[in-house]
């Protein structure tokens, strides 16, 4: 009894210890792997003012916060400025996402998440800072548009019990304390009516699916499984979204993202598995989510 005693205190005071000493990843930990959302959510106060804290430092840009597993850190290819996000559950299957984008001058942009209030609308309108559609970045790639270099983000939002949301954002400009998101780029073309045009792509999937979306080097294109409508098989579901086995995607010509359906490929589309789990993505060693090498980010303008 002595001992399971000893070795209890023993570890209450290793985590004590820990959590002082590095409380932005132990808050960090808490947050996303907690049981209680109530617990998530203070963790996720704390945390946030801690990380808010640690960027108004000075030169606080170069501190690549290697200490901090939690949240995923995207830089474009001249780290101009980088983009931190993550996400947790802040309500039992209910969803918050939390981002900044800092400057390399050190200014920092608070983003605020709207995603529930905006819904599906999303697809057709442009955001800012105060109207984010929060998600958990996971991938970023340059484009040129009109002479201008634009980003495309990939992202996931948990959304729901039942669904799932991935999307790919544009970030078309950071201006002093100001960030606009959402271009009308995205084209579904139809010969029988009008070509739908919209913000970003947005698509929901059954929670019960793996579905990936991603920029695909070999295709040159954006691609994910195409999404056919079912009952879903979680009790209480409904109709959900769920791939058929089959790939669309999207090509960048004359300066929009053209959608085309019916890719059959064997080529391996990049997957990217959802929360809860490590972001580890580093500058200096170019590691992605997934904690493996990622490729140089080009530029393309076709």
């Amino acid at each position: 009894m002595r001992v399971l005693m000893s070795i209890f205190l023993f570890s209450l005071y290793s985590y004590s210890a820990y959590s002082q000493e590095n409380p932005l990843d132990f808050y960090g930990d808490v947050m996303i792997n907690a049981v209680e959302p109530k617990h998530k959510s203070y963790a996720a106060q704390q945390f946030n003012k801690l990380l808010t804290e640690r960027l108004s430092k000075p030169n606080s840009f170069k501190d690549g916060m290697k200490d901090i597993e939690w949240v995923s850190k995207l830089y474009p290819s001249d780290s101009t400025f980088r983009i931190i996000s993550y996400q947790i559950e802040a309500e039992r299957n209910s969803f918050k996402a939390f981002g900044y984008i800092q400057k390399s001058d050190g200014t920092v942009i608070t983003l605020k998440d709207d995603s529930q209030e905006i819904g599906e609308d999303a697809a057709f309108m442009e955001l800012d800072q105060d109207s984010w559609f929060g998600a958990l970045y996971y991938n970023m790639l340059e484009f040129e548009h009109d002479g201008n270099t634009q980003y495309l983000l990939f992202g996931y939002n948990g959304y729901s019990e039942f669904d799932r949301r991935k999307v790919v954002d544009v970030l078309v400009s950071i201006e002093g304390n100001e960030a606009i998101f959402g271009n009308e780029i995205f084209v579904k073309k139809s010969e029988t009516s009008r070509n739908e045009m919209m913000q970003r792509i947005m698509i929901s999937y059954s929670a019960d699916s793996n579905v990936s979306l991603n920029y695909d080097d070999n295709l040159e294109m954006i691609v994910h499984q195409n999404l056919i409508s079912r009952m879903g098989a979680i009790p209480g579901q409904g109709v959900t979204n769920v791939s058929d086995g089959s790939l669309v995607g999207y090509v960048y010509e004359n300066q929009q993202w053209v959608y085309t359906p019916n890719l059959f490929t064997d080529v391996e589309v990049p997957t990217e598995a959802p929360r809860p789990q490590p972001v580890f993505n580093d500058k200096k060693d170019d590691v992605g989510i997934f904690g493996r090498k990622e490729k140089a980010k080009k530029k393309r303008n076709k």
